[in-house]
């Protein structure tokens, strides 16, 4: 979020301030500095709109032109969360593949998505959409659409040439792999296709995540905006599920984007099923070890 030279104006209430100087030390671009006792603006075209300047001042002194002080939440001062809690919060939420037929309002999907906006994006760009999908037919209609995608992509695999020319583009080690996982793969598309939906699980709502900007940006983006939106659901006692398949599908099909209503110039980066779920797991399965490379990295 960019601002015009002139919308980078600021006004500090002497009375208030305490020259503590953080609203100049907290910003990344490095927009203003105090220099003796006055704050002055370095760089106004580096300012990307973050508010941190408003928001890191302990007496409300800084008010920015363009994020009046008025139009931000009070944060709760106690940011004590137990931390053996969170831990559980984390562990305990499991993607969800069995929902139940109850429908979701507009208002809880907003409130979901309201929430996953507040997640960090690079550059503050805040450049994250969402589709909302809740209705059956919307949703069947993703899932016919994937469905065609992937059993295209069956035939295609089993051509050995157009196979060899697959290869050169995302490399042998994945075209292997994926022949050895399509079996399976088809088999759900096929019952997809037979009327059981073992795509989207019969979740009431599909929520599409995409981004303007560079692909891998947008989809860091995207991604980020998705486990924030997961974690939200959990809070609200709904189920979540990220669905690679149909993500995919969207990636590499322009008129599926284009079907669905993804504008042109963004790129999808989560596909979430969500839902009420039927039932609660018990138990935390285990994970394997996380892997941690601790590079030495000397003088070149």
């Amino acid at each position: 979020m960019k601002f015009t030279r002139d919308q980078v104006q600021f006004t500090v209430d002497e009375t208030r301030c305490e020259r503590c100087r953080l609203c100049a030390a907290i910003c990344p671009g490095r927009v203003f500095s105090w220099v003796d006792e006055t704050i002055a603006v370095n760089q106004p075209a580096r300012c990307i709109g973050c508010g941190h300047c408003v928001a890191i001042c302990p007496t409300g002194a800084f008010d920015h032109r363009a994020l009046a002080r008025e139009k931000f939440l009070e944060a709760d001062g106690d940011r004590g969360i137990d931390r053996q809690q969170l831990s559980q919060w984390f562990l305990r939420r499991r993607s969800c593949r069995l929902f139940t037929d109850e429908l979701l309002s507009k208002q809880t999907l907003e409130q979901l998505i309201d929430q996953a906006r507040y997640a960090p994006t690079p550059t503050n760009s805040r450049n994250v959409r969402f589709l909302v999908l809740n209705d059956k037919e919307a949703i069947g209609q993703l899932a016919r659409w994937t469905t065609a995608y992937y059993l295209r992509l069956e035939r295609r695999l089993a051509n050995p040439l157009i196979r060899l020319a697959i290869s050169m583009t995302v490399g042998f080690k994945t075209v292997r792999a994926y022949r050895y996982h399509f079996p399976m793969i088809a088999e759900v598309f096929r019952d997809t296709q037979n009327g059981e939906d073992r795509l989207f699980y019969g979740a009431p709502a599909v929520i599409i995540a995409c981004a303007s900007g560079m692909p891998h940006i947008a989809v860091a983006s995207c991604n980020q905006s998705a486990m924030q939106l997961m974690l939200a659901a959990e809070a609200a006692e709904l189920g979540t599920c990220f669905n690679g398949y149909a993500l995919t599908a969207l990636f590499r099909r322009k008129n599926i984007r284009k079907k669905i209503g993804i504008p042109q110039g963004y790129t999808p980066g989560a596909v979430l099923a969500v839902g009420r779920p039927k039932a609660l797991f018990k138990c935390i399965p285990p994970r394997n070890r996380c892997r941690v490379i601790w590079p030495e990295i000397g003088e070149s």
